[in-house]
């Protein structure tokens, strides 16, 4: 059983999405009591990011949604079971949301290097023909994956009592036999052939083994290199011939880039390396996130980088975008004539309020058609449709021209291009926006839900819910995500949907250098929709180095590997072709395409442009936020939830600024303050007694004729009363004193005298003048000090 939570609170939001959260915050910031939970073990619901073994324990718990949809047991003991007050109904809500489905995850590299090389010698052993495996093994062939980016590379040479001839014809040198620590087997070329030929797989150093098996002879005799067994006297030249041939072999294989060979145990090894986006957005550099980050001083808890490049496919080919004047003036891509050409729809593009009469009577009309208009190439049409203003060939040209206002606002602000990316993913900044409502007393719970909503006869208002613990939680609004939104106020139908795609691949898709964010538009395909694609790598901290993650993302309208399917293989190498680099050198050329080594497909809800048609018939006080939705940026998400936080705070200002801690001033109650000087108070002091402020005198509290206790301290320099040890400065050593308990006290006349003087003194004195007592006790310590002196 969880701790019981407060019961009364201003707003409850439920999941962690980038809209319920920037509300909770905003809502939290002003003072309002706000209880955030969710159903998950993460922060982020559909909007999150996860490592290698996050992702996977999200994909093995979406893959049974049959089992675990709406309505189950789980999702609503018996309704009758909770208690509510007369004039109370509830209503059940879900347990588990439904917004993934047709998922579909692809392997295309080996489980792991060694268990490959185990079934591969178990099938050899098996097979009663002699192939080059079944050799291999005979002759105690090993061969060890590159577990590192670099493979090294080794020269091997002979030892001098057993030296190796090596016997090639042609070009069968370049292929020639390993020599290894003094033993003397080798490969044939028919072997070597066989390695390159086997598919998904990399052979970077070769290792032999000694064997005295007189039948090695008849099995090579027909191979196109053969290695015999020798004495150890040699010609000399021959082991020189040997040596330069391995020195050669040696330099060659350093100064060739070798390209890892990725298994799915090297991948769940690096997991902590990974951050993977279920629903991968970008912020404008200009737009409505970054202004809010900015202003709220939210920004303090995130990172983020530029997107360096953004390109597009054209004529088969992918190009780089120019998008900003240096971009245009640079590009080779572009001619003169289009530069200016350019250039001049730019500057109308920035100022097109003011030119209303030259596209007014386009308003209505497509895009497409004004950008015919304004004598624009068919390249530059493409670039400024597809990757500037990234519209559809229907939307309006007043919205494209908005498109491409905002796009062209951004560019400069923070690079060369008018995007930014969240450092370790975009699932980061509902995180952020949590740390704020959590710093304002906002409470958090993750793994817990709403079972039912309670619901008022009269009023139809929602007056709270009953979680998962059982426990009943009040509040004034509800405010929750649409997977959790009673299914008898839904309407599937309605609700949109994303197909979404994620790849690990083994090189980018436009060779540069290596910490490139990539964004990229495909055009879309007679009948679809344009495919948007990030390209990300250990520049962004979301894979290994040695690795790509590119996400793509397009409209629904069947399974997502469906959708897909064009963009996939516009951009990759089919995963059962073995690409040229496996083949060759492993350098990348410009032409080749990357490898797919590991992808996933899944349709997302998208209910981004129609939730309130989507969730109806819910109490006034309930409001549903949306889920990511298709479109590229955050814009939606935030404008949604400045709505909802004026409908609830009317009036009240969005997110003001959180003050630095530098900067917060804390005010120290007149009371508690104590003068600095003061001696600790002793045990012997009763826990009534009072200080009385003065130049070092203290005792109890003066009551009218009450006469002060004997345990009464005079603080003056380095001497106190019968009650406490006299301090250790005292100038007479001799003087030593005892508390008061009825024993002996070892002190002279004078000092005694003094103390009942004391006394006399402050006892005649009333309460208000404690300056008086103040200078009385003075001059008592003078008097002290000067006995002690003669003493």
């Amino acid at each position: 059983m969880a701790d019981e939570l407060p019961s009364e609170y201003d707003a409850i939001v439920i999941g962690t999405g980038v809209p319920e959260s920037i509300l909770a915050a905003a809502l939290a910031r002003i003072g309002q009591g706000v209880l955030h939970i969710d159903r998950n073990d993460y922060y982020g619901s559909d909007w999150a990011t996860f490592n290698f073994e996050g992702l996977e324990r999200w994909l093995e718990k979406n893959k049974g949604t049959a089992e675990d949809s709406v309505g189950t047991p789980e999702a609503a003991d018996n309704a009758d079971n909770y208690e509510v007050g007369d004039g109370e109904y509830i209503i059940t809500m879900p347990q588990k949301g439904e917004t993934v489905k047709n998922l579909e995850v692809y392997s295309y590299i080996k489980e792991t290097q060694a268990k490959s090389e185990s079934e591969e010698s178990g099938q050899s052993n098996q097979d009663d023909d002699q192939t080059p495996d079944q050799v291999d093994q005979e002759v105690g062939l090993t061969t060890m994956a590159e577990t590192t980016d670099d493979m090294e590379c080794r020269e091997v040479f002979t030892k001098e009592d057993n030296a190796e001839e090596t016997k090639e014809k042609g070009s069968q040198e370049e292929k020639g036999s390993v020599e290894q620590e003094g033993e003397d087997t080798g490969i044939g070329a028919e072997n070597v052939s066989s390695m390159k030929s086997e598919p998904m797989k990399e052979r970077d150093a070769t290792y032999v083994k000694s064997s005295e098996d007189e039948s090695l002879k008849t099995q090579r005799e027909e191979g196109e290199s053969e290695v015999t067994r020798e004495g150890t006297n040699k010609d000399s030249d021959a082991e020189v011939k040997g040596k330069e041939s391995c020195d050669s072999k040696a330099k060659n294989q350093v100064t060739k880039p070798q390209r890892k060979e990725w298994t799915m145990e090297d991948i769940r090894r690096e997991w902590r390396r990974f951050n993977i986006d279920i629903a991968p957005k970008i912020l404008f550099s200009r737009g409505s996130l970054v202004e809010l980050l900015i202003s709220s001083n939210i920004s303090r808890y995130a990172e983020f980088k530029c997107v360096t490049r953004i390109l597009t496919h054209l004529n088969g080919k992918i190009e780089q975008v120019p998008c900003s004047r240096s971009d245009v003036f640079s590009s080779k891509y572009v001619s003169m004539l289009e530069k200016r050409m350019l250039m001049k729809f730019i500057e109308f593009c920035l100022a097109y309020e003011k030119h209303e009469s030259e596209y007014q009577e386009f308003e209505d009309k497509p895009f497409v058609e004004f950008l015919k208009t304004r004598k624009l190439t068919p390249n530059l049409q493409h670039f400024v449709q597809h990757s500037i203003a990234m519209v559809t060939d229907q939307t309006p040209t007043l919205e494209g021209l908005k498109a491409t206002h905002h796009f062209l606002r951004s560019l400069g602000r923070y690079g060369n291009t008018p995007f930014l990316w969240p450092l370790y993913g975009s699932g980061e900044l509902p995180q952020c926006f949590c740390r704020m409502c959590a710093v304002f007393a906002g409470i958090y719970v993750l793994r817990r839900n709403g079972k039912a909503l309670i619901i008022d006869k009269q009023s139809k208002l929602c007056k709270g819910l009953i979680d998962t613990e059982g426990q009943r939680l009040n509040c004034r609004w509800v405010i929750m995500e649409g997977s959790y939104v009673p299914q008898q106020n839904c309407k599937p139908e309605v609700i949109g949907c994303v197909s979404r795609g994620v790849f690990f691949t083994n090189r980018s898709l436009k060779p540069g250098s290596e910490d490139q964010v990539t964004l990229l538009t495909i055009p879309p395909a007679p009948g679809q929709d344009p495919v948007k694609v990030i390209e990300l790598n250990q520049a962004a901290y979301a894979c290994p180095k040695g690795l790509y993650v590119v996400h793509m993302t397009c409209k629904g309208s069947k399974t997502a590997r469906e959708d897909l399917k064009y963009a996939v293989d516009l951009l990759f190498e089919p995963a059962e072709k073995e690409s040229p680099s496996d083949t060759t050198d492993g350098s990348a050329k410009d032409t080749e395409k990357p490898k797919v080594l590991w992808c996933m497909y899944f349709n997302q809800s998208d209910t981004s442009q129609c939730v309130d048609e989507a969730f109806t018939d819910l109490p006034e006080n309930v409001l549903v936020t949306s889920g990511p939705g298709a479109s590229i940026g955050f814009e939606h998400a935030v404008v949604q939830a400045k709505k909802l936080f004026e409908k609830i705070c009317p009036g009240e200002e969005f997110l003001p600024a959180a003050p630095n801690p530098e900067d917060i001033i804390y005010v120290e109650d007149e009371s508690e303050k104590k003068d600095v000087g003061f001696e600790e108070k002793t045990e012997a002091e009763t826990p009534d007694s009072e200080e009385v402020k003065g130049d070092g005198v203290k005792g109890e509290e003066v009551k009218g004729d009450e006469k002060v206790k004997g345990d009464d301290e005079v603080k003056g320099d380095g001497v106190k009363d019968e009650a406490c040890k006299v301090d250790d400065k005292s100038e007479d050593d001799d003087t030593k004193h005892k508390d008061v308990t009825g024993e002996e006290v070892k002190d002279d006349e004078a000092l005694v005298k003094d103390q009942e003087v004391k006394g006399q003194e402050v006892e005649s004195e009333d309460p208000a003048c404690s300056a008086e007592v103040t200078d009385e006790g003075s001059k008592v310590t003078d008097e002290v000090k000067s006995e002690e002196a003669k003493d």
